[in-house]
C-alpha cells in the first residue's frame, strides 16, 4: 500500500483552537500498526475536548495538542515486524481504551483503573480525525473481508453500550427479561434500546426529541417524550448525562430497580442516599469498553438496523461544518469520510 510521507490531520491546540494540518507520518514500531482511516464518527467527547470541558482536560490529565476521533474504522497500511495475525489491507477497528496489561488493575480486568492507560483521540494518543492513525497492534481487531466500513465505525459506541449492558446483566441475573427504560435516544441510547430489544426486553425509549424517537417507528421499542411512569421498569438506563433526568430517575424509580448510568457529565448535585438504601436500588456506572466488548460489537452490528446512523457523511476537510451539524441535532450521527476506499 502506498503511504505518503505527510498526511492530513485535524489538530486541537487548545480550547476553541483547531486546524487541519500536514503532519509527518509517524514511525511504525515493531509492535505497532499504521491504519489508513476510512470513516470516523463525531462524538460529544470530541467537542468537549475542543471546548476544554472534558474532565481529563480540566484536571490536567489530558494535554494539547491532540488529534481527536475514537469512533473509527480503517484498513491496515503497515504492520510492525513483531505484529502477528494482522496484515496489510485488512479492514479493522480499534479499542479506544489502551492499557499496560501488566499492572494489578489490568490483571483484574479493571481497565479503567490502569494508571498508564491512553485513550485514542481522547487522552495521550492521537485519534482518527486524520488520514492515518498509529496504534499498538494488540488493540486492533480485524473485520470480515466485505464489512461496510461506514457501519464498522459504530463498533466503538456499540462496544460502550455492550460493556454497560454486561454490567447490568450481572445484577439482573443471567437470562433475565423484563421491562427496561432507556432515557435518551441519541447514538448511545439508540444502540442501547436496540440491543436490549434484541435480548428480549420490553423497551421504552424516552427523549425530548420526537425526531430522534421517530427512528424507532415500526420496531417493538416504545417511545415517549415525557419522562413519566418510571416506577413501571425493572431497570433504567440513563444515557443523557442530564442531572435533572438523573435526579428524577433516582427519585421515581421503583423499589429494587437497577439503574445503569452511561451518560456524562451529570455535574455535582445534592442527593440523599436513603433514596437508594431505603428502597434496595442498585446504581451501576459504566464507561468505555474493552476487547471483549469490541469483539461482541463486531458480531452485533450486522443484526441491527443502522440506517438512522448513516444519513450524513462529510469529508474530513469539512470538519468544522460537521461539528456545526452535530450541534444542530438534525442527524442521529454525523460521520466524516477520510479514505472511504
Amino acid at each position: 500500500m502506498v503511504v505518503h510521507a505527510l498526511y492530513n490531520a485535524v489538530v486541537i491546540h487548545g480550547p476553541g483552537r483547531a486546524a487541519l494540518e500536514k503532519l509527518p507520518l509517524p514511525e511504525v514500531g515493531p509492535r505497532d500498526v499504521l491504519i489508513k482511516v476510512a470513516y470516523v464518527g463525531i462524538c460529544a467527547t470530541d467537542l468537549e475536548i475542543l471546548q476544554g470541558e472534558l474532565g481529563y482536560y480540566k484536571n490536567g490529565m489530558g494535554r494539547y495538542p491532540i488529534t481527536p476521533g475514537h469512533e473509527f474504522s480503517g484498513v491496515i497500511a503497515r504492520v510492525g515486524e513483531q505484529v502477528e495475525a494482522l496484515t496489510e489491507g485488512m479492514p479493522v477497528v480499534v479499542e479506544c481504551i489502551q492499557t499496560c496489561r501488566r499492572c494489578e488493575a489490568c490483571r483484574s480486568e479493571n481497565w479503567i483503573g490502569c494508571k498508564e492507560r491512553t485513550e485514542v483521540g481522547v487522552l495521550g494518543r492521537d485519534g482518527a480525525y486524520a488520514e492515518y492513525v498509529l496504534v499498538p497492534g494488540e488493540f486492533v481487531h480485524s473485520l470480515p473481508a466485505r464489512t461496510d466500513l461506514r457501519k464498522a465505525a459504530l463498533c466503538e459506541p456499540a462496544a460502550v453500550v455492550l460493556k454497560g449492558l454486561s454490567r447490568l446483566q450481572r445484577v439482573l441475573g443471567p437470562g433475565s427479561r423484563g421491562r427496561c427504560a432507556v432515557v435518551g435516544a441519541g447514538p448511545i441510547g439508540h444502540l442501547c434500546s436496540r440491543s436490549l430489544a434484541l435480548r428480549g426486553y420490553e423497551v421504552r425509549a424516552f427523549d425530548q426529541s420526537p425526531f430522534r424517537l421517530g427512528y424507532f417507528h415500526g420496531s417493538a421499542i416504545q417511545a415517549s417524550t415525557e419522562l413519566t411512569g418510571l416506577e413501571e421498569f425493572d431497570a433504567i438506563v440513563e444515557a443523557t448525562g442530564s442531572p435533572q433526568a438523573l435526579q428524577l430517575i433516582l427519585e421515581k424509580s421503583r423499589p429494587g430497580c437497577v439503574l445503569l448510568l452511561l451518560g456524562l457529565p451529570y455535574a455535582s448535585q445534592p442527593f440523599n442516599f436513603e433514596t437508594l438504601v431505603g428502597y434496595d436500588k442498585t446504581v451501576i456506572g459504566s464507561v468505555g469498553s474493552a476487547a471483549a466488548d469490541l469483539r461482541e460489537a463486531i458480531h452485533l452490528l450486522p443484526r441491527l438496523d443502522l440506517t438512522p446512523f448513516l444519513q450524513k457523511t462529510l469529508p474530513l476537510e469539512q470538519y468544522r461544518e460537521a461539528w456545526e451539524l452535530f450541534h444542530t441535532r438534525q442527524f442521529l450521527k454525523v460521520m466524516m469520510a477520510v479514505n472511504p476506499g
